[in-house]
């Protein structure tokens, strides 16, 4: 009997010296995990004061065309980007926005941008499908396998109001035009990222005198549907104006997803033609 009651005291002693072990370790993993939160939260508050030094505040001003454009932070995800710049041919502007899955792949996205800027704003620059496809191939050996950026990079030429552009992953953009149905200009492909293989596809659409170009980034597209957004714009028209476009989607949004702050990054991007437009002959 002595036996049995030293046996089990043996293995209680050892219990709780396992269980002295646990604790500790926990504690000390808390300590690690504290620390790794710390320095996630500070991270992600520089990566946000860099992405809104980058983030112009100003556009151009282009004749012929108006631009409203907004940019909502996301309270929990966020990497969108915009741009409207123009070419050293002052006949041509571009139109870039992009929507990445977090800010460090933004930022790494940004620095391939800023390193083919000069062939994208040069008199003869590259067309959007060979810029985002150098870009492409530079993000495959240098992103990290989850991180994902979805972009739409277009050239706009006033000479005869054409519109090139190339597209890849989930960002829309839908072309309105007085009289013709609404078309949705976009693309299937995969995004840009170590593990996808986009298809650097470029098409081409016709503008014309008060016609719009409504580009939305991911933000938006995973709250309103298709549908929701074309009600929206052919209910507002092409009468209203461009900054109704804008505020009366991000209004829609807050009324589906019921929350004033978004959970992801929210751009979008209204681009009119104004009325008095002539295209000019090459």
């Amino acid at each position: 009997m002595s036996d049995e009651i030293a046996r089990l005291k043996g293995i209680i002693q050892m219990k709780d010296q396992e269980l002295l072990l646990y604790k500790q370790e926990l504690l000390k993993f808390s300590h690690q995990l504290d620390n790794v939160m710390i320095q996630i939260s500070g991270d992600v508050e520089l990566l946000k004061k860099v992405q809104k030094v980058l983030t112009p505040t100003e556009i151009p001003n282009i004749p012929g065309f108006e631009f409203s454009r907004k940019f909502v932070y996301g309270s929990r995800y966020g990497g969108d980007y915009f741009d409207i710049f123009e070419h050293e041919d002052k006949l041509k502007f571009g139109v870039l926005l992009s929507t990445s899955s977090g800010y460090a792949m933004s930022a790494l996205f940004l620095s391939l941008v800023l390193k083919v800027s000069h062939l994208m704003e040069a008199k003869r620059g590259l067309a959007p499908e060979k810029v985002l496809e150098q870009i492409g191939t530079e993000l495959k050996s240098t992103a990290t396998t989850a991180d994902e950026t979805h972009c739409f990079y277009g050239v706009i030429d006033r000479r005869d109001l054409t519109l090139n552009f190339c597209a890849v992953g989930r960002i829309k953009g839908f072309l309105q035009i007085p009289g013709r149905p609404l078309q949705m200009i976009s693309s299937d492909s995969e995004a840009l990222g170590s593990m996808t293989s986009p298809d650097f596809t470029s098409a081409r659409v016709e503008l014309e005198p008060k016609s719009r170009v409504v580009l939305l980034s991911n933000g938006i597209l995973e709250v309103l549907s298709t549908d929701q957004i074309s009600q929206c714009l052919l209910t507002l028209g092409n009468s209203s104006e461009v900054h109704d476009v804008r505020n009366e989607i991000l209004l829609k949004c807050q009324l589906v997803s019921g929350a004033d702050i978004p959970l992801r990054d929210q751009t979008v991007v209204v681009i009119e033609v104004k009325d008095r437009v002539i295209k000019l002959a090459k």
